[in-house]
């Protein structure tokens, strides 16, 4: 069976757009990750209307981009049926085909394939020059009622304050001093000021409900950040983990233990059962962190990456399986 040609959003009827990007959000729900309520409605009548730029085939499958400054997101989502590799293929090539002149890089998620169809797709994807695969785990742990052990006291020399009494700036330097050198340095911003819009989406809520009972920031005596934890509600028995900071001259003082088994403790008194967060496979020190104290992986998502020729890309790590 021919595929029909990839066609812009904009010659999609408005039903077919809402329903393709409802399974993306119900895809990216399932496993595991935080979309916001409106965010269907608002993605399908943006690229109906040609701001947001999005393709299709047909009503079995959808493609779409979000730019930022020297980097494009995309995203491409296949409905059930038959040919759903070929169908990711297909848009996943229209995403690089369509880059914008002096992107640095494309990062793309793929949903609504199985993994041993990810895992071919992404086989083939690495033959292209400039291509490379960020694979991300979902851990989990349940969250028991009440935590063992003996209480846990906070370190020598900090006070736990609420991250919202932090200044945004404050908080967003340390989250780009934590994660420079790291597998993450990329991720989800390529400037300081992008990523100041991320810490923003967090603490208003705009990744699911911020949990300010189950974040901290950690303060030293002269008024230093040092560390913090930044939690959001996925449903009412699952909050995320987000984000963990700790100012890299302040690493392997316990300080990232510290905040984690202190989340823990505050969910079990919120009284949510689990506890979830994605971690860069390659990150070894987050990955023996999270281990440590029972987090285990549930799932397994991956970024397919492009950088055109001449692009100076960030870090390339190249896991296809």
């Amino acid at each position: 069976m021919a595929l029909p040609d990839p066609r812009p959003a904009t010659e999609a009827r408005p039903d077919v757009l809402l329903e393709l990007v409802q399974g993306v959000r119900k895809s990216l729900a399932l496993r595991g990750e935080v979309i916001a309520s409106t965010w269907v409605e608002d993605a399908a009548r943006e690229m109906k209307a040609g701001r947001q730029l999005g393709w299709t085939l047909g009503d079995s499958a959808i493609a779409f981009v979000s730019d930022r400054p020297a980097r494009t997101f995309g995203h491409v989502h296949v409905a059930e049926g038959d040919h759903r590799l070929e169908r990711a293929e297909t848009l996943l090539a229209v995403l690089v085909a369509h880059l914008e002149p002096g992107t640095r890089r494309l990062d793309a998620g793929i949903s609504g394939i199985t993994d041993e169809e990810e895992t071919t797709l992404a086989e083939r994807f690495l033959r292209v020059e400039g291509a490379s695969i960020l694979r991300r785990a979902r851990m989990e742990r349940p969250v028991p009622r009440p935590l063992p052990g003996p209480g846990l006291d906070d370190p020598t020399g900090v006070a736990r304050i609420s991250p919202h009494k932090i200044p945004l700036d404050a908080l967003a330097e340390l989250d780009w001093r934590s994660f420079r050198g790291t597998p993450d340095e990329n991720l989800v911003a390529d400037t300081p000021e992008e990523n100041r819009h991320t810490i923003s989406d967090v603490l208003d809520g705009r990744l699911g409900r911020f949990l300010d009972e189950a974040s901290t920031a950690l303060v030293q005596d002269d008024g230093a950040l040092v560390g913090a934890l930044l939690t959001a509600e996925h449903d009412p028995r699952t909050a995320v983990f987000l984000d963990l900071l700790v100012e890299p001259s302040h690493r392997r003082q316990g300080f990232g233990k510290f905040l984690v088994l202190w989340g823990l403790r505050a969910l079990t008194a919120l009284g949510f059962t689990t506890a979830r967060l994605w971690v860069t496979e390659t990150n070894r020190p987050a990955w023996l962190l999270y281990t440590s104290v029972g987090f285990e992986v549930v799932g397994r998502s991956r970024i397919f990456r492009y950088s055109p020729p001449g692009a100076v890309p960030g870090p390339q790590p190249q896991t296809p399986r």
